[in-house]
């Protein structure tokens, strides 16, 4: 699934990759006054600091080094990606090496690579404890047992990486800044300790991923229903599709909701937006009203989806089997035409329904929320979850805000020398075909809601409120590649439908909803966490099952929470809650 997902239609994040030739688009230009916006300055947390050099020139976001400046980086090499690169291109040089020449006389100079995996992890975390770091380089977590800011909090009290608060203020543009500042500056302060920046947040498209609801709308015409907005409509269409015989065959052989053994993991077939939409958040750390860090899966707002999904099993709207069957084999429910319903990813038009469409010319698969109070909950993991820093006593420390000034603006806004260089790669090899990664690869920052004002700039678009100009390169061959095309008869061509209906179906949907987002409190990992956590998540899923399946009562949740806490699960949650205190959130 890792390649499938890979693979779909690009979406306006996946073209935000700050590689400054393989991804550009063009469009707006950010300004260069380094005083507009606020900044770090202006954030609630971060204040201004004198502990960085000043250095002698006036303070010019995009401006050229008089002396050729070399920057010491490191890579994390990918041997399958490397089969991408032009004949030619390496990491130490490349088409984008010259750019950052000719654009700021930067220099990189590779301190070390290693292939990605054990390899570069082990030479990645020995650079810490020699103390021995690139000049720039991307702080990140290569084990999932530690987060990056737990990481940067480290380095910040050995005194191994500059403070970039006085460089942030002066030298990010005021498109760097705008980005931050749409996430209200949470990024950097999330960058900050005791009042100062210790490195350049990532900050990513998030706000598409939510869990939504596909429907056969076919069926819902044929019976005559609305479309679900709450979980009680669900569960009133699901009945209607296991009564009616929604496909017509005269066969009571249909199910209302197609729902995987994993059901608490998202992807497709899982019931994640049923527990979302009463406010319960099974597999995640979140903060409850006190602010204290707690497990949701223990919280009491879990007993009312799980009472809802029993409801529904022993209404026969589930699949009787569904607690033996993964999501590729539930699927089968699905391309078979049995199944009416599935909760899933705004993706799942490329997989799992287009084989359902491929089999049945007639399916006719939309995208809803389900909301409560009209508002769509969510819980996501923190949009940052990288850092681009500076090893101590380098004499440029805003170099790296500078190189994230060009990146940034290459691949939101443009540059002409990238859509030139990106139009001679496809005519000469093909879009396969990339330049070698150069100093800050798969590191970048974009709205929370990148995707979704794209889909709302395509809706403009067809309603005539906006111009096909008004689109960026990478949202251009979205729209021109697979939506416009397929506008007026979406299932002209069927390869590419199921882009159309992720776009303007499900992440419509998504872009029309009022959204009530949550952070994922904790992605780290304790000593009793490693040691426990996977047993207590077996035991819960186990638990759960059994309720759904009427095999326990749902009185049966309170004696799993109290297992759950006596075996482990009070301990972890104390070092849980010790852990993001040490880190300061």
């Amino acid at each position: 699934m890792k390649k499938l997902r890979a693979g779909l239609a690009l979406t306006t994040a996946a073209l935000l990759v700050l590689s400054a030739c393989s991804n550009a688009n063009n469009g707006g230009n950010g300004g260069t006054n380094a005083n507009a916006g606020g900044g770090a300055s202006g954030t609630g947390n971060v204040q201004a600091s004198g502990a960085t050099k000043e250095p002698e020139e006036t303070p010019d976001p995009f401006g050229k080094y008089a002396e050729t400046l070399e920057l010491s980086v490191i890579y994390d090499r990918n041997p399958e990606s490397e089969k991408s690169f032009i004949p030619g291109s390496t990491y130490e040089s490349n088409w984008t090496n010259d750019f950052w020449l000719d654009k700021l006389n930067i220099k990189p100079v590779v301190k070390w690579s290693a292939p990605s995996g054990d390899q570069f992890n082990q030479k990645y975390n020995l650079m810490f404890a020699s103390n021995d770091l690139p000049d720039v380089f991307i702080l990140k977590s290569t084990d999932n047992k530690q987060s990056a800011r737990s990481m940067l909090k480290r380095l910040v009290d050995a005194d191994m990486v500059e403070d970039l608060t006085d460089v942030y203020a002066k030298y990010a543009s005021d498109e760097v800044k705008e980005y931050y500042q749409t996430f209200e500056n949470k990024a950097l302060d999330y960058a900050a300790f005791d009042g100062k920046m210790y490195g350049l947040p990532s900050q990513g498209d998030t706000y598409a991923n939510v869990q939504i609801l596909w429907v056969r709308q076919d069926w819902l015409d044929k019976l005559g229903l609305q479309p679900p907005k709450t979980v009680d409509d669900l569960v009133a269409v699901a009945k209607s599709f296991k009564e009616k015989d929604p496909d017509g065959n005269g066969k009571a052989d249909t199910i209302g909701l197609a729902m995987q053994n994993q059901f608490m993991d998202p992807s497709f077939t899982d019931a994640v937006s049923i527990f979302n939409a009463y406010n319960s958040f099974p597999k995640n750390w979140v903060k409850d009203g006190d602010g204290k860090v707690v497990w949701g899966g223990i919280q009491e707002e879990t007993k009312k989806p799980l009472q809802v999904l029993a409801d529904m099993y022993k209404e026969g709207l589930l699949d009787s089997e569904f607690a033996l069957k993964d999501g590729n084999k539930e699927a089968e429910l699905i391309t078979s035409g049995k199944a009416g319903m599935q909760i899933g990813s705004w993706w799942n038009g490329s997989y799992p329904l287009t084989f359902n469409i491929d089999n049945d010319p007639k399916a006719d698969w939309k995208a809803y929320t389900l909301t409560t109070d009209n508002t769509l909950h969510a819980v996501m993991d923190f949009p940052t979850n990288q850092f681009l820093v500076v090893k101590k006593g380098f004499e440029n420390p805003e170099a790296a805000v500078k190189i994230l000034n060009f990146a940034t603006k290459s691949s939101h806004s443009g540059y002409q020398e990238t859509v030139d260089r990106r139009n001679e790669l496809d005519t000469q090899y093909g879009r396969d075909k990339v330049d070698a990664p150069t100093i800050i690869p798969n590191f970048g920052i974009a709205y929370l809601d990148t995707t979704l004002r794209s889909v709302k700039l395509f809706e403009d678009i067809f309603a005539g409120k906006a111009k096909v100009d008004d689109l960026t390169v990478g949202e251009r061959q979205i729209f021109e590649g697979s939506l416009q095309p397929n506008h007026d008869n979406p299932r002209k061509d069927p390869g590419k439908y199921k882009d159309y209906i992720n776009w303007m179906s499900a992440l419509s949907a998504i872009a029309h909803s009022t959204l009530d987002i949550k952070w994922n409190a904790f992605n780290g990992s304790t000593p009793t966490y490693d040691a426990k956590m996977g047993s207590l998540m077996d035991k819960q899923l186990t638990a759960f099952t059994k309720i759904i399946m009427g095999k326990e009562p749902i009185d049966y949740f309170d004696a799993f929470v109290k297992e759950w806490k006596a075996q482990g699960g009070d301990q972890i949650t104390q070092e849980v809650n010790d852990a993001v205190a040490k880190e300061g959130s």
